[in-house]
């Protein structure tokens, strides 16, 4: 598989060279590196420290290879792989570091064809796993694995749904079991009943209850509810009720 791929890879470098944009003007740092790539260094707005060094195909826009972005003072903050101008493997965050010491890993988020594609991770400062959560196709899944710094899980939320009887149909609300901030709550269907479709219907919040009215009296609902922790990642809890 691994050899298929790389081979696909070089045909679209191929094609992607053959039928390049018009050549623009060199950025103020480019150097060329080889296999027809080249590096662009983007400095930050008003300043000379560098940004960005990006590859792309040779006299393109086109990203190939490993973009690296920098904080102002220096350190690594991300690197991103490129093939043929997609994301295409694990991209990686790091936490501010001083220059003279190895940046710590933040983030590993996997993308396949441009899109986030398998478990993404998450690590505190001293280099424990903070999180672990899911991704298909660009699709996020149900479900967050969030652990302190001593190694302890943190238990997920419940998603408690309540209905009522009213003129129009049935009122169902929607609340989480603890409070966490920016939860906002969705109805229907997931893909495959694990992973969060992209425009879903969202439920009027008030007062941290999620509340929508259906006519069918009925049948399943199911309500899912996407929310942030203390440690700032989004975590997605779903639950159904019957009618």
């Amino acid at each position: 598989m691994k050899g298929w791929f790389y081979c696909l890879s070089a045909a679209l470098l191929f094609l992607v060279a053959c039928n390049s944009e018009p050549k623009r003007e060199a950025p103020e740092n480019t150097s060329v590196e080889s296999d027809g790539l080249e590096i662009v260094k983007r400095p930050y707005r008003n300043s000379e420290k560098i940004e960005y060094e990006i590859s792309v195909v040779k006299g393109t826009t086109i990203k190939h290879g490993i973009q690296k972005r920098y904080y102002l003072h220096g350190s690594l903050y991300s690197t991103i792989p490129y093939v043929a101008g997609k994301k295409q493997g694990v991209a990686c965050t790091y936490y501010q570091a001083a220059l003279d010491s190895e940046p710590q890993i933040w983030k590993e988020q996997p993308y396949e064809e441009d899109e986030l594609h398998g478990i993404c991770k998450r690590y505190h400062r001293d280099g424990t796993l903070q999180a672990e959560y899911e991704y298909k196709n660009g699709l996020r899944a149900v479900g967050l694995k969030e652990y302190t710094e001593s190694g302890k899980e943190i238990e997920e939320p419940k998603l408690i749904l309540t209905k009522h009887r009213v003129a129009t149909g049935v009122l169902i609300q929607a609340r989480l079991s603890d409070n966490y901030d920016n939860v906002d709550f969705y109805i229907g269907e997931l893909t495959e009943g694990k992973y969060l479709p992209q425009n879903m219907k969202a439920l009027q919040t008030r007062n941290d209850v999620g509340e929508t009215v259906v006519s069918q009296t009925s049948g399943t609902i199911t309500i899912t509810a996407e929310y942030s922790t203390r440690y700032r990642n989004r975590g997605v809890v779903s639950n159904s009720i019957n009618l």
